[in-house]
């Protein structure tokens, strides 16, 4: 074998081991990063002792629901209600959800949990702002800005949500 030949050879070795192997060597991995498995908001306030847990809006003609999960980490109770554009007056609503025992999760929907009966804003496929309060006060981050939730609005003709629509309702 000429030297050539094992040149051109050990090129075309290298050019293919580096265009099916390389990716890793020069972009982000994104397989490591963690998120969140499911199709509603998520977030995390250790501040206030609360997570939230895929909150999500399920609509279907005149028929929707709110459903997620709220958790309170502290050892005392928690009052949660939530503040919300109606979707047909276009007012500021409130209404209470549930007050939490300490160290509890409370479900929204499913689980046996009847759903919220809440009217948002929103179209199937878009998002929708709510906001929780938590014994009455505004939910604030460490910087002090009020937390307000951007949350999917999720089609109820779907099979994997008609039977959130399905729930009794608070």
């Amino acid at each position: 074998m000429s030297l050539r030949k094992a040149f051109v050879a050990l090129a075309l070795g290298a050019a293919v081991l580096g265009g099916t192997t390389g990716c890793s060597f020069s972009s982000h991995i994104e397989s490591i990063r963690p998120y969140t498995p499911s199709d509603g908001f998520q977030a995390d306030y250790p501040q206030h002792h609360l997570k939230v847990r895929n909150v999500l809006y399920v609509t279907i003609g005149d028929q929707s629901t709110l459903i997620g999960s709220i958790i309170n980490t502290s050892k005392n109770p928690a009052s949660i209600s939530i503040r919300y554009v109606d979707g047909v007056t276009g007012q500021v609503t409130e209404k209470d959800i549930a007050t939490i025992a300490g160290s509890k999760k409370y479900d929204i929907g499913f689980n046996g949990a009847p759903s919220l009966d809440v009217t948002l804003a929103g179209v199937a496929g878009g998002l929708t702002e709510i906001q929780f309060l938590l014994d009455g006060a505004e939910i604030k981050d460490a910087d002090g800005n009020v937390q307000r939730f951007t949350i999917p609005v999720v089609d109820g003709t779907l099979a994997q949500y008609r039977a959130l629509l399905e729930q009794p309702t608070e």
